[in-house]
């Protein structure tokens, strides 16, 4: 009963979180399309004014240059042709402020299309209009001009009469002047000739100053009249008035990119498509990069390398190595699942804890830290590292076997005296040596060989006789004499004897290589009484081109550069 409500829980859990889960991604699949949606129609807008922006300016121009070229007609016309088309003028601007409609700049509308159909309409409406308007305004000072000519010829004459009463004016004045000095107190007299004739003058004096006044006046606001009525300068379009009549049109492009920068598609999309091309091209050059490296490697590099001489540690050394005894019968394993050796009284075995499956309890043993304290960063890299060391007053068999993987083998390689192998550290999981010798270990650089840099082998690690070597392979190990020349796969080899010219060959196919299935050189090796030393199925550091991580990769070319 409890298993069964267990049970149900467990089914009522996953299927309540399961449906929360389509919960959120149908909110945020719908919040994602009215972004988009609206991000869309918001492009589309801006887009549509825009344009009709632009198509406004234009025509603005095209209109702008037709005004220009018929006022300029109309310059020298007489006023009758200047007031008719001034009324078609008039006409024409009653007729598109008549089409005014309600502004669809800031309405949000659902078809786009109707938004650019009227955007346009309206742009070129409210241009046709401000061109017009600055046209019937020069027409109108330009008929002002033409009436100012038939003034002026009105104030010569008004000032020709205004200099006659002046004039009679004045000599109204000297003829008093002058009977008041010749008849000095007469003219006072009342009842006298002089008195009545000096009133005379001065009554007919108050009439011409009136008369004076009165044509000074007329030719005064005639003047004025006169002075407005000047001909304009040249007809030119006010550009700033003609942009400023698109105002509407550009208030709804700048409201339209406000609301297109509160979208965060709108926000995203700039930084994305600046950066799109870099990384377009960084993707390009990751398909195309390695490949041309590979090409150049495999159709060049390789092929100078096989024709170079080979690589031989004997000649490096100077020395003669002596042959290793290969398996009887002509047969190359000598692995097995396990390994008996006898440890001889006066002699020493190093040994991975692991792979000590049995031994007398006779025998000493106790903790060796490393394999050899002149080499402690090869030892440690190779994991020869917390052996365990053994030694026996008689003789002694020790059974060695990989019990930690059922995929290794145990080989054992006796190096007599006087013999060399080049061996790498990592296929070594102990050895056996005389107790009182110290272990013939040296290690050789090879940083001039082409070989070596290309195989990134450019260290060589040299065991000297007498001692015996215990070896692991994957699925076995083989012994095999080099001959008239062998060729097997790097990640494979495990050592040779010091006598084998050491080379590489490029592989057969260039596809393999290129898709990682295969590496690009193959170990060569040459010589009549040389040998070499393999394991059957490469495990170490997985297959070539295969690596299970960059950094197991990089380890793996690191430990390889120094011979391990």
């Amino acid at each position: 009963m409890r298993q069964l409500l267990t049970a149900l829980l467990r089914f009522l859990l996953r299927h309540a979180l399961q449906f929360a889960l389509f919960i959120v991604i149908l909110l945020a699949g719908r919040s994602l399309l009215a972004e988009w949606r609206a991000y869309s129609a918001g492009s589309e807008v801006v887009t549509a004014l825009r344009l009709a922006a632009d198509g406004a300016d234009h025509h603005g121009v095209s209109l702008a240059e037709a005004a220009t070229l018929r006022i300029n007609a109309l310059t020298h016309a007489s006023q009758t042709a200047i007031a008719a088309r001034l009324e078609q003028v008039q006409a024409q601007l009653a007729a598109l402020r008549a089409r005014q409609q309600p502004s669809l700049f800031t309405l949000p509308l659902p078809d786009t299309n109707t938004v650019a159909l009227h955007a346009q309409d309206e742009a070129a409406r409210r241009v046709e209009i401000e061109v017009l308007v600055q046209e019937a305004r020069y027409l109108t000072a330009l008929q002002a001009a033409i009436s100012g000519e038939d003034a002026r010829q009105t104030l010569a004459r008004l000032h020709a009469e205004h200099v006659r009463a002046y004039a009679a004016l004045q000599e109204n004045l000297r003829q008093r002047r002058q009977l008041e000095a010749q008849h000095p107190l007469a003219a006072r007299l009342p009842g006298s000739d002089a008195y009545a004739q000096l009133a005379r003058l001065e009554t007919e004096g108050q009439r011409l100053r009136e008369i004076n006044l009165q044509a000074y006046q007329a030719w005064a606001a005639q003047r004025a009249r006169t002075n407005n009525a000047a001909r304009p300068a040249p007809f030119s379009i006010d550009g700033a008035a003609l942009s400023g009549a698109l105002a509407p049109v550009q208030a709804a492009i700048a409201a339209g990119e406000t609301q297109l920068a509160r979208n965060w598609i709108a926000r995203w999309r700039a930084p994305v498509l600046d950066v799109v091309p870099t990384a377009a091209l960084l993707v390009l050059s990751a398909i195309l990069l390695p490949v041309a490296i590979k090409a150049f490697f495999y159709f060049v590099l390789a092929p100078a390398a096989s024709r170079l001489k080979p690589l031989s540690i004997a000649h490096a050394l100077n020395v003669t190595a002596t042959a290793l005894p290969l398996p009887p019968d002509g047969q190359s394993r000598i692995s097995a699942v396990s390994q008996a050796l006898q440890l001889k009284p006066g002699q020493r075995m190093l040994i991975h804890p692991e792979y000590l499956q049995s031994s007398p309890v006779s025998t000493h043993k106790r903790t060796q830290w490393l394999l050899d304290w002149r080499f402690p960063l090869t030892s440690l890299a190779a994991g020869m590292v917390a052996l365990t060391r053994l030694h026996s007053d008689v003789t002694a068999s020790v059974t060695i076997s990989a019990s930690d993987d059922p995929l290794l083998e145990v080989a054992v390689v006796h190096l007599p005296a006087g013999s060399a192998l080049v061996f790498q550290p990592r296929g070594l999981v102990g050895l056996v040596c005389d107790a009182n010798q110290p272990l013939a270990i040296s290690s050789h650089w090879r940083l001039a060989s082409l070989h070596a840099w290309l195989t990134l082998q450019l260290r060589f690690i040299v065991f000297r006789g007498p001692v015996t070597l215990i070896v692991r392979g994957c699925r076995g190990v083989r012994l095999e004499r080099a001959g008239q020349g062998r060729a097997i796969s790097q990640s494979a080899t495990l050592g040779f004897t010091t006598d084998v010219l050491y080379s590489t060959m490029r592989s057969e196919t260039f596809l393999p290589y290129l898709r990682g299935q295969q590496a690009l050189l193959n170990d060569r090796f040459d010589g009549k009484n040389g040998v070499y030393l393999y394991e059957e199925t490469p495990r170490h550091g997985k297959q070539p081109g295969k690596v299970g991580s960059w950094f197991e990769g990089f380890t793996d070319a690191i430990l390889k550069v120094f011979g391990i």
